[in-house]
């Protein structure tokens, strides 16, 4: 906004006007860079998330071998979901859930044995296929159904396709299903004669529940784009309007990207390093969520609340962006904010494929920057949250319950801003801490204490190279670390 400023008041040939831009803007925000001095405690307010908090998503294209962001075409596809690199660093990854969806998966047919159809479409080996991939994680499944134009007739949902899938899930699935994926943007991606309302799907997805008995059906799965929240809402309704019929889903799932990648027909917020890394994101997200979590609360208290996609950039990311180093800082923090706005699950897009991958599927599935991030936070942050005070500006700070030592806190904390920050922890004596940075914002390189993480043994309990350091510290800029404070109160 404030760059917009400055070149109208330049193009305008008003010099004095722009040197008082700059130096409203350096009065305003620059304290916001400079190095910190932070006391950092504890607040009064706690919480839970679900404890199977963290998944993983995979684009139905990357199994059809459909169309699917521009840069994969060359790739083998569909991918080999028993590869012994995918297959070893998932596990190191350790999901809770594994979500089948995306885009195809409203253009997707189930085949049946002899029945000759269009593309995309998968059999029912395909679908064993990635539920063995699943079993073998020992996480769950989430799969979405198809709501697209293959399956209506005269533009109403025909069920026979959901009842294909039912009966081809084996008798003890623990998995959810997913009713739709973005159907107030049909427009978008089928046209706009395919474009139905809200009052519409929540008698579909009544339809859809009765068919699939006692397995969990999530919806509506609708973007939220920054600023917008959900676009041609006066059109075709919202999500709000669904809960509002009394409808009560079993899951609530939406979808929330803060920036738009340059592959994105609709741009509100392209991406650079301000707009993932700005203040701005994090309170946009943060009202966003918020937002979704008071609709549950008013409409639908029962219902489970989950972040059913999201991902640093929409449309299969930006390269040099959202898989490099700078993007971790963002996905933590988002985390952050997830866990503590009552989202019970979030799931990643993606765990393969485009540029905001997690594996690096064009080198292999070597780890992307935010694979590590993850990892991290499955090992280190479990379902209690506690509030963090004292941290302010680009410092960001998170609390949780260690998952596996009863007793022990882990504080996260992310500096987002270009400068050391000076800290004052609430313990007597020296920590166990680990800080992860980079070379730079843009770099692919993870450094862990000056480690580089594929060179620890990710098969042990604790690879993790811990070292002390005393309650009056320094952060690093554009860094993040966890901290462990043994025998809290709050975590007994």
């Amino acid at each position: 906004m404030f760059q917009s400023l400055y070149r109208l008041a330049h193009r305008r040939r008003h010099p004095l006007a722009a040197a008082l831009v700059i130096v409203t803007v350096w009065m305003l925000f620059a304290q916001e860079d400079a190095p910190s001095d932070l006391v950092i405690n504890w607040g009064f307010e706690g919480g839970e998330t679900s404890p199977d908090f963290l998944g993983v998503a995979i684009d139905a294209a990357m199994l059809t071998g459909g169309d699917w962001w521009s840069g994969d075409s060359h790739l083998p596809r569909p991918v080999d979901l028993t590869d012994p690199d995918l297959v070893r660093w998932t596990r190191v990854l350790s999901p809770d859930w594994v979500r089948l969806g995306g885009t195809e998966a409203d253009r997707l047919w189930w085949q049946a044995d002899g029945e000759t159809v269009a593309e995309p479409n998968l059999n029912r080996a395909d679908l064993e296929a990635f539920l063995g991939f699943v079993d073998r994680l020992d996480a769950r499944a989430m799969i979405t159904v198809s709501t697209g134009p293959r399956v209506r007739r005269d533009g109403t949902w025909q069920p026979d396709q959901l009842r294909r899938l039912v009966n081809w899930l084996p008798d003890d699935f623990d998995g959810v299903l997913e009713f739709g994926n973005e159907p107030g943007a049909h427009w978008l991606m089928f046209g706009p004669r395919h474009q139905f309302g809200f009052e519409q799907y929540t008698l579909e997805y009544q339809q859809a529940r009765d068919i699939v008995g006692d397995i969990p059906l999530a919806g509506p799965a609708n973007a939220f784009w920054p600023e917008v929240g959900e676009p041609l809402r006066a059109l075709v309704g919202t999500s709000r309007t669904f809960l509002e019929s009394g409808i009560e889903p079993d899951i609530f799932t939406w979808h929330y990207y803060p920036t738009q990648s340059d592959r994105c027909t609709v741009r509100t917020e392209g991406v650079e390093w301000e707009s993932l890394l700005d203040l701005e994101t994090v309170e946009e997200f943060t009202r966003q969520a918020e937002r979704v979590k008071g609709w549950i609360d008013r409409y639908s208290l029962q219902t489970r609340l989950w972040l059913g996609e999201t991902g640093p950039a929409q449309c299969g990311g930006e390269d040099r962006f959202t898989n490099r180093f700078g993007s971790s800082l963002w996905w933590l923090t988002h985390l952050g904010i997830a866990a503590r706005t009552g989202q019970q699950t979030v799931i990643r897009q993606s765990l393969m494929g485009g540029d905001y991958a997690l594996l690096a599927y064009r080198q292999n599935y070597s780890p992307n920057p935010d694979y590590w991030a993850q990892v991290f936070w499955q090992r280190l942050m479990g379902a209690k949250w506690l509030t963090v005070t004292g941290h302010s500006g680009p410092f960001q700070a998170y609390a949780h319950c260690h998952p596996t030592r009863t007793g022990t806190l882990t504080l996260l904390t992310v500096n987002l801003g270009d400068r050391p920050a000076s800290l004052s922890l609430p313990a007597p004596e020296p920590l166990e801490s680990v800080t992860v940075t980079s070379l730079a914002l843009d770099s692919r390189l993870v450094q862990i204490e000056g480690h580089l993480p594929e060179t620890l043994d990710w098969e042990q309990k604790n690879p993790l190279p811990w070292r002390n350091i005393d309650p009056q510290t320094t952060q690093p800029p554009h860094s993040y670390r966890f901290t462990l404070f043994p025998d809290h109160t709050y975590c007994r």
